[in-house]
C-alpha cells in the first residue's frame, strides 16, 4: 500500500482511534460499523472492532473476527498489523504476535515486518530465532545495525543461562566455550570491515559486554584504558573505577593499588575507591604470605603503614566534611580481621589505625546529625568484642550527657538525633536485653514525649516514631513467643500482649495524621492493619502513599490477601485486576525500552532490562494475583457456567505439561522497606521468615490453582467443543493433583501454626486455618464424586443419590464449617480483636460454599448431557415451587414416564432408570437448599456477633506512660470507631455475597 493510500486509510480510521484512546469502546464499535458500511473490505476497521470487543470483555466475539482475518497468505498493511498486535497484547496472546509476523514476512518480507518480528521474538526471549531474523535483516538491508543485533542475540543466549537458574551447568560451560568466542569473532570481523560508527557507542558496548561475559578481565581492563573507551556511556571517573575492578578480578592487585592511591586523594568521598584500595592492600599482603618470601613481613608492614598515612592525610584535609576517609579506618580493621594472612607484627593494628572504640566515638561526635550515621557504625559492630562494646556504650552515654547539658536552641534538633543514635546503638549491641520491662516502658514514654513535642520537624518525628514502633513491635513479638511456652497454642492469638500492639497503632495514627511526608509510619500502619483485616483504612493509606506501578510487585505483599481473608471479594478482585494490569503495563514498558535500546545501540542496557522483565514475569506476586483473580471471579462474579468453566480452567495446555511452573517463581518482595534496629540474630529470623512466607504464598496459590483446574475440568466434560476422551483424562488428573497438594498442605501446615509476628512479615495468608477448616476437603469429596459420576454415566448406568452423600451428612459438615463464633470462658470478656478470627473463618466458609455450589451445578449439567432420554425439565428445574407442589409435580412426572413406557417389561425397566436419574437431579437440587441454609445461618452468626457487648480493642491504653498517655487516649475513640466500621463493612460485604449468590 502506497503512502497516499495509507494516509487515506488513517484519516478514515481516525474517529475509531480517538474513541479507543478516550476509552469509549462502545462508540468505537459504532464508528467501525460506519466505516465498514461504506467500505466493507477495510480489514483494519474489522480488526479495530475486534480490539473494541476485547476491551469490552467480549473476547469470544473478537476472536471470531481475528481468526477469520489472521490466516496464512493474507497480506496486511502496517496499520492493520499494528491493530492485530494491540488485540493480541490486550488479550494476553503474545505468541500470536510472533505467528502474525511470521506469516507477514512470507508474503511481504519488508524491513518493517522483519524488525517487528525481531522485537516479538525479543519479548518472548526466543534468542535463537531473534539471531536468525537479525542476520536475515543484515543480508537483505545491509545495515551493520542489524548485524550487531545478531551478535547481541547470540550474547543473550548465554546471559539467560547465567541469569536463570533453569539452565544446567554444562549449558553455561558450552556457552562460554562456543557462543561468546563466536560473538567476539563476529564483532571483531565486522569492526575490521566497517570500523567504529562515528557518534555511536554500539560497537564499544558490545565488545566490552562480550569480554566481560568471557571473564577476560585483563582484556577488559586494557579496553577501558584505551582512548576510545571514552565513548562508552560511563562517566570518566567511573571508567577508572571499572578498570580497577577488572584488575582486581584479574588478580593484578598491584596495578589496582597504584591506580587507587593515585586518585583517592582527588575523590576522597568515593567509597568504591576506598574499598578497592583496602582490598588490594590485603590481597597483596596475602600473596606475599603465600610466597614464603623472607622479606614479606617487612613489605607487609610497609604497605600497612602507607595505607595508614594515606588515610590520616585525607582525613586531615577533609576536616569531617565527608565520611569516606573515616569509614576507611573501620573497613581496614574489618578486612584485616577477616583475612587468612597472619603477619607477625600486625596482630594488633591499633598503632597504625588507632583504637576502634575511640575512632567510633570520634565518628559519632562529628556525624551523629546524619541519619546514615548509625548504618555506617552498624556495619562494624561485629568487630567489637564484649569489652569494647561496653567501652563504646559507656563513651556514648558520657557523650549523650554532654549533649543533654547543652542549652537548647529553638529549631535545633541535634539532641533528637543524638538520642536516636544512642538508643539504636544500645539496641544493636544487646544492651536492651539487660533492661527490665519497666525500663522499656519508660523509654517508650520518653519517645512519645519527643514525638509529640511542639515544633518537632516531620523528618525527626517520623524517625523517632519508627524507632519507637520497632522497639514496641519487638516487645510484642517476644512476649508472644514467651506465651507459646506456657499457654495452649490454640488460645495464643487471644493471649498476646495486644495492649502494646494497640498502643503502637495509636502512635502510628497520631504521626500519620500530623506528618504528611513520612511514608514509613503509614507503611507500618498498613502492616499492622493487615493482621486485623482493617481493609478500609488500608485502602485509604495506600492511596495516600501513592505506590507507583512496579512498586506494587515489591510492596504488594503488605496488602495482597487482606481483602480476600476479610470477605470483601469484590475489592479483592479489583485489587488483583489492578496488579495484573500493572504487570502487563510494566512488561510493555520494559519491552519498549529494550526495543529502543536495540535501535539506539545501547547494548549494555539490554541485559539488565531483560533480567528485570524476566523477574517480573516469574514474580510469585504476579502469579498469586492472577490465580486469586480467576478463583474469586469464578466463585463470586460469573453467572454463565460456560464462562465460569473457561475462567476456572485458565490457559489451555497439553496433557502432562504444567501450566504454572511453581519451582521457577522468584521472590521480588522488598522486606527492607520497614527499617529495624536489631542484633545479628534478627537477621536469621528475617531470613527464615522470608523463606517460609515465600513457600506459603506458593503453596496457597497452587492450592487455589489446582482447585480451579479441577472445578474447570468438571465443566469441560459438558462442553460440546471438547474432545470427550481428553476431557475425562484431564478431569481425573486435575482432581488427583488437587488431592495430592491438599494432603501436602495439611501435613506441612499443622493446625497450631500461627502467622509470623515480625514487623517485616507480609500480610498473613492463613493457609493453616483454611486447610484444617474442612472446607477444601468438602470440595474434594464432590470433585471425586463427579469423577465417579462420569464413569457411571459413560457405562450406560444411572447414578444413585448415595454417590454424593445424604443431605444430613452435608448439613453436619456445613454446620461445622460455619461455626465461626468465638469460644467464651465463663464470666470472662472476649479478648481484644476477637472479631478478626470469625471474619477470616466466614470468608473461607463462603468460598467453600461457593465452590461446592459450582460443582453441583456442573454435576447437574453432566447428568442432563450424558443421560440419554432424560426429560430436560426435571423436578426442581425452572421456577422454584412450594414443597407440596414440588412433591405432586415429581409424582405426576414419574407416573407419566411409567405410563408412557409400560408397554413391556424392558420399557418399564428403562423408565425406572430414567426416574432414578430424575431423583438424583432432585437430590442435587436439595443440596443447593442446604448451601442456601448454610449461608443464611452464617448471616445469623454475623448479626449475633455484632450485638456482642465485648469491645474489639483493649480497654487499657497507655498505662504507666504518664503524660504521654494523653496522646494515645486522644486518638483512641477515633481509631476504635474506624476499626468498628471496617469490621462491619466486612460482614456487610459477605452478607451481600450471600444474598446474591446463594
Amino acid at each position: 500500500m502506497s503512502k497516499a493510500e495509507l494516509a487515506v486509510l488513517e484519516r478514515r480510521l481516525r474517529p475509531i482511534y480517538d474513541s479507543l484512546d478516550s476509552h469509549n469502546y462502545k462508540k468505537a464499535l459504532t464508528e467501525c460499523d460506519k466505516v465498514l458500511k461504506k467500505h466493507p473490505a477495510t480489514v483494519a476497521a474489522k480488526v479495530l472492532k475486534a480490539l473494541g470487543l476485547i476491551r469490552l470483555d467480549r473476547l469470544a466475539e473478537a476472536m471470531d473476527i481475528l481468526d477469520v482475518l489472521d490466516v496464512k497468505g493474507a497480506r496486511h498493511d502496517e496499520l492493520t498489523l499494528q491493530a492485530f498486535v494491540h488485540c493480541y497484547r490486550d488479550s494476553n496472546q503474545h505468541k500470536r504476535v510472533i505467528y502474525l509476523y511470521e506469516r507477514a514476512i512470507e508474503v511481504d518480507p519488508s524491513e518493517q515486518n522483519m524488525t517487528q518480528l525481531f522485537m516479538a521474538y525479543s519479548r518472548e526471549k526466543m534468542y535463537k530465532e531473534q539471531q536468525k531474523i537479525a542476520m536475515r535483516l543484515f543480508k537483505d538491508v545491509g545495515s551493520t545495525t542489524y548485524y550487531y543485533w545478531s551478535v547481541m542475540s547470540l550474547f543473550l543466549q548465554l546471559k539467560t543461562s547465567f541469569n536463570q537458574i533453569l539452565q544446567a551447568r554444562e549449558d553455561k560451560e558450552l556457552g562460554k566455550k562456543m557462543l561468546l568466542p563466536l560473538a567476539e569473532k563476529m564483532c571483531k570481523t565486522q569492526i575490521e570491515k566497517t570500523n567504529y560508527t562515528e557518534g555511536s557507542s554500539a560497537e564499544l558496548e558490545l565488545e566490552l559486554l562480550i569480554l566481560d561475559g568471557q571473564e577476560k578481565w585483563k582484556e577488559c581492563a586494557e579496553f577501558v584504558d584505551k582512548p576510545r573507551a571514552i565513548g562508552l556511556p560511563v562517566a570518566p571517573h567511573n571508567l577508572v573505577e571499572k578498570g580497577m575492578e577488572y584488575y582486581m578480578k584479574d588478580g593484578q592487585y598491584n596495578l589496582a593499588y597504584e591506580l587507587a592511591v593515585g586518585v583517592v586523594e582527588t575523590m576522597p568521598d568515593n567509597w568504591n575507591l576506598w574499598r578497592i584500595l583496602v582490598a588490594s592492600t590485603i590481597r597483596i599482603i596475602e600473596k606475599m604470605a603465600l610466597s614464603q618470601n623472607k622479606e614479606y613481613q617487612e613489605g607487609a608492614l610497609l604497605l600497612v603503614e602507607k595505607l595508614s598515612e594515606l588515610i590520616e592525610k585525607v582525613q586531615q584535609k577533609s576536616e569531617f566534611k565527608i565520611r569516606g576517609p573515616y569509614l576507611a579506618s573501620f573497613l581496614t580493621l574489618k578486612v584485616f580481621g577477616e583475612s587468612a594472612a597472619k603477619v607477625p607484627g600486625l596482630e594488633d593494628l591499633t598503632p597504625h589505625f588507632g583504637d576502634i572504640v575511640e575512632r567510633m566515638l570520634v565518628y559519632v561526635r562529628n556525624f551523629y546529625k546524619k541519619p546514615i550515621c548509625f548504618t555506617d557504625l552498624h556495619m562494624y559492630f561485629g568487630e567489637l568484642n564484649e569489652e569494647q562494646k561496653q567501652q563504646f556504650l559507656k563513651g556514648l552515654t558520657s557523650w549523650m550527657n554532654d549533649i543533654s547539658s547543652e542549652e537548647q536552641v529553638e529549631g535545633d534538633e541535634s539532641k533528637v538525633w543524638a538520642i536516636l543514635l544512642t538508643e539504636r546503638c544500645r539496641r544493636a549491641l544487646g544492651d536492651y536485653e539487660k533492661k527490665t520491662s519497666e525500663d522499656h516502658r519508660s523509654l517508650f514514654q520518653q519517645f512519645i514525649a519527643q514525638i509529640a513535642a511542639k515544633g518537632r520537624s516531620e523528618h525527626a518525628q517520623g524517625v523517632l516514631c519508627n524507632f519507637a514502633i520497632s522497639h514496641l513491635w519487638d516487645a510484642y513479638r517476644k512476649e508472644s513467643e514467651l506465651l507459646c511456652l506456657f499457654i495452649d497454642i490454640r488460645t495464643l492469638a487471644f493471649s498476646d500482649d495486644l495492649e502494646k500492639f494497640y498502643e503502637m497503632i495509636l502512635l502510628l495514627e497520631f504521626v500519620a495524621t500530623s506528618n504528611k511526608t513520612d511514608p514509613l509510619c503509614k507503611l507500618a500502619l498498613v502492616r499492622a492493619y493487615s493482621s486485623l483485616c482493617i481493609t478500609g483504612r488500608i485502602t485509604a493509606l495506600w492511596k495516600v502513599l501513592d505506590i507507583k506501578s512496579v512498586q506494587n510487585d515489591t510492596l504488594g505483599y503488605l496488602t495482597f490477601p487482606v481483602y480476600e481473608t476479610s470477605g470483601r471479594f469484590n475489592l479483592a478482585i479489583i485489587n488483583c485486576s489492578q496488579l495484573s494490569i500493572m504487570y502487563d503495563q510494566s512488561e510493555k514498558e520494559i519491552q519498549d525500552s529494550i526495543a529502543q535500546a536495540y535501535r539506539q545501540g545501547k547494548f549494555t542496557a539490554i541485559p539488565p532490562m531483560t533480567a528485570a522483565s524476566l523477574k517480573l514475569r516469574l514474580s510469585v506476586q504476579k502469579t498469586a494475583a492472577e490465580v486469586m483473580n480467576r478463583y474469586l471471579s469464578s466463585l463470586f462474579v460469573l453467572e454463565d457456567l460456560d464462562q465460569t468453566t473457561v475462567t476456572l480452567w485458565g490457559d489451555d495446555d497439553p496433557i502432562g505439561e504444567t501450566r504454572i511452573d511453581w519451582s521457577k517463581l522468584v521472590d521480588n518482595r522488598d522486606f527492607s522497606v520497614l527499617p529495624y534496629t536489631e542484633t545479628p540474630e534478627y537477621e536469621k529470623l528475617l531470613d527464615d521468615m522470608k523463606k517460609r512466607t515465600f513457600q506459603e504464598l506458593i503453596d496457597i496459590s497452587e492450592l487455589r490453582s489446582t482447585m480451579c483446574r479441577a472445578l474447570g475440568a468438571v465443566g469441560r466434560v459438558t462442553m460440546d467443543n471438547m474432545d470427550p476422551r481428553l476431557a475425562r483424562v484431564q478431569l481425573k488428573m486435575t482432581v488427583i493433583e488437587f488431592k495430592k497438594h491438599l494432603e501436602y498442605c495439611c501435613k506441612e501446615y499443622p493446625s497450631f501454626l500461627i502467622p509470623s509476628k515480625l514487623a517485616q512479615s507480609p500480610a498473613p495468608q492463613h493457609l493453616s486455618q483454611w486447610v484444617h477448616s474442612g472446607g477444601p476437603q468438602m470440595v474434594l469429596e464432590y470433585l471425586e464424586a463427579a469423577v465417579k459420576l462420569v464413569e457411571i454415566l459413560d457405562s450406560g448406568e444411572h447414578p444413585d443419590v448415595e454417590l454424593v452423600g445424604t443431605r444430613t451428612e452435608m448439613a453436619k459438615k456445613l454446620i461445622k464449617l460455619i461455626e465461626i463464633q468465638p469460644k467464651r470462658n465463663e464470666n470472662e470478656p472476649l479478648p481484644p480483636f476477637w472479631i478478626v478470627d470469625p471474619i477470616i473463618k466466614s470468608s473461607r466458609a463462603l468460598q467453600t460454599i461457593a465452590a461446592i455450589q459450582i460443582v453441583l451445578q456442573f454435576i447437574e449439567k453432566l447428568v442432563m448431557k450424558l443421560v440419554k432420554n432424560v426429560p430436560t425439565t426435571a423436578p426442581g428445574f425452572g421456577k422454584p415451587k412450594g414443597k407440596k407442589e414440588k412433591k405432586v409435580a415429581e409424582e405426576v412426572f414419574i407416573l407419566e414416564i411409567l405410563k408412557s413406557r409400560a408397554s413391556s417389561f424392558q420399557a418399564v425397566a428403562k423408565a425406572l432408570e430414567e426416574c432414578k436419574a430424575v431423583i438424583f437431579l432432585e437430590h442435587i437440587r436439595s443440596k443447593h437448599v442446604e448451601l442456601r441454609y448454610a449461608g443464611n445461618f452464617l448471616h445469623t452468626h454475623f448479626r449475633q456477633m455484632m450485638a456482642y457487648e465485648d469491645k474489639n480493642v483493649p480497654e487499657k491504653v497507655g498505662e504507666g506512660l504518664g503524660k504521654a498517655q494523653v496522646v494515645l487516649q486522644e486518638m483512641a475513640p477515633t481509631i476504635e470507631s474506624r476499626l468498628q466500621v471496617s469490621f462491619l463493612n466486612a460482614f456487610e460485604d459477605m452478607h451481600t455475597t450471600i444474598k446474591s449468590r446463594f
